[in-house]
């Protein structure tokens, strides 16, 4: 008996040296990059606004003091269907990491079966030819247990952990991509309404100027010529209120939509805009902290790290795998014997090994898919990183643009204004006629209706800028 002993012994002792001899070549993998250099970007940007050592606040909205924009926002984040959609995902996420957990653990079942079988009279059984039974077996106890020598179940694990930290922090994304398109829509609302306030005027203002050239007409004192001009500056302001009064539909159908709810509700929506935020203050440790506060750029590296786990799940693959049985109950081919006779019972206990000698290339196939399943995240988390940066340069260019334009703009309001009132003192003299007032009434809302699209597209900048700073997200395991 010794001798056989010996003789498996060796047979397992050849097997695993061969099997552990068919590994692989390692192979070179892509590397992720440094954060790029930004400091001659964030120069200029430095010396225009302010340095804070905080980042954008965790309810980042609230800097522009519009509850009803507070209250768009979270109603949208609790109604949305595709956040919803991403919030069940990391719950299917959550429940794979317990069950890739349990893998860790021995399992115990029971199992019972029962059969009645005769055996030929003509088969190889020439002991039991002819012979019929009906057999029981009955195993309350029945033990299995992976032995896991190359950290393959641990390895699982960790992928399934990092899988769902990423679908936590693509969450976080999604929640601020939610609330950026919500504030921009917002935003829209709030300018399209101002313009369609002042186009209103615009449009009365020529009204008037018509009714006044008319007499000028009616009375010989003008030529048609100046009607003619006249109807068409009128007809193009009412083309415009009415392209308006659309965009102020499709805004409401969109912030309903992002909302979770139906047109309808909707249309109970208004906006205004509140007064300008003040010079948004720019974080203190970009562009390195970068890294911390933007979901995006996270969740890629936290799938870089579980598609390594994964590479080490598929490299144990060929290695031989231990699996510990045992069992304990009792068998009988009489039904009545089966509690009766000690006889009955049955039992078994050791290991179950599995040599990977021949697979047709299948375990080389698994290992190279995830090779390259690891090298096409650590290139999307490279690209994504690319993308945060431009981002952020983006923003503070976009946001030095408008913040010059917009003071140009009121400069040219202010200028407008006071042709305006002074046409009205010259009228009020007697030195002009009262359709200069109106002319130059008309001048100003064309310039208050560029302020107002100005001043919409300066508060998207700011919600831009913080977008791309990570809003308010951040993490806080060191990552």
């Amino acid at each position: 008996m010794s001798r056989i002993y010996h003789h498996v012994l060796v047979l397992a002792s050849t097997l695993l040296l061969t099997s552990c001899a068919w590994f692989p070549e390692p192979t070179e993998r892509a590397k992720t990059i440094a954060m790029p250099a930004m400091n001659k970007t964030l120069a200029s940007a430095r010396a225009n606004l302010p340095v804070s050592d905080r980042w954008p606040r965790q309810a980042w909205w609230e800097i522009f003091g519009s509850p009803d924009l507070n209250d768009l926002i979270e109603t949208a984040v609790a109604d949305n269907p595709d956040l919803k959609g991403v919030m069940a995902r990391l719950r299917q996420s959550q429940s794979l990491v317990d069950e890739q957990a349990a893998e860790l653990y021995p399992t115990v079942e029971a199992n019972v079966s029962f059969s009645a079988q005769r055996f030929s009279a003509n088969s190889t059984q020439a002991k039991l030819a002819g012979e019929h039974f009906r057999q029981l077996l009955l195993n309350p106890f029945v033990l299995r247990y992976h032995l896991d020598l190359w950290g393959r179940d641990k390895a699982a694990l960790e992928a399934a952990i990092g899988k769902a930290m990423a679908k936590e922090t693509e969450l976080a994304d999604a929640r601020l991509l939610l609330s950026v398109a919500v504030a921009r829509g917002y935003f829209d609302l709030a300018a399209s309404t101002e313009k369609q306030r002042i186009a209103e005027q615009l449009v009365a203002c020529y009204q008037r100027l018509m009714t006044l050239i008319q007499v000028r007409v009616d009375n010989g004192l003008a030529t048609p010529a100046p009607l003619l001009r006249m109807q068409l500056k009128l007809n193009e302001a009412r083309q415009q209120l009415t392209a308006v009064g659309a965009e102020i539909e499709r805004q409401h159908n969109q912030l309903a939509a992002l909302a979770g709810k139906g047109p309808d509700w909707g249309r109970k929506l208004v906006a205004g805009l509140t007064p300008l935020p003040e010079r948004l203050p720019l974080p203190e440790q970009l562009p390195l902290h970068l890294l911390a506060h933007r979901p995006d750029v996270i969740a890629t590296r936290l799938r870089v790290q579980a598609a390594a786990q994964e590479i080490e799940v598929a490299r144990t693959s060929f290695y031989p795998d231990v699996n510990l049985i045992a069992f304990s109950g009792l068998h009988s081919v009489s039904i009545s014997d089966l509690l009766l006779e000690g006889s009955s019972l049955a039992y078994a206990v050791g290991p179950t090994l599995e040599f990977p000698i021949f697979e047709g290339g299948r375990l080389r196939a698994q290992l190279n898919y995830q090779q390259a399943g690891y090298d096409a995240a650590v290139e999307h988390y490279n690209s994504q990183l690319l993308k945060a940066v431009q981002e952020v340069a983006d923003a503070l260019t976009l946001w030095r643009d408008l913040d010059g334009r917009l003071q140009e703009q009121r400069e040219m309001v202010a200028a407008a204004n006071e042709s305006r009132r002074l046409a009205e003192s010259l009228w009020r003299t007697g030195l002009s006629d009262l359709r200069k007032p109106f002319q130059a009434r008309a001048v100003e809302y064309q310039r208050r209706l560029d302020l107002a699209q100005l001043e919409g597209d300066y508060f998207k900048a700011a919600t831009s800028l913080i977008k791309a700073l990570g809003g308010g997200y951040a993490r806080t395991d060191g990552l």
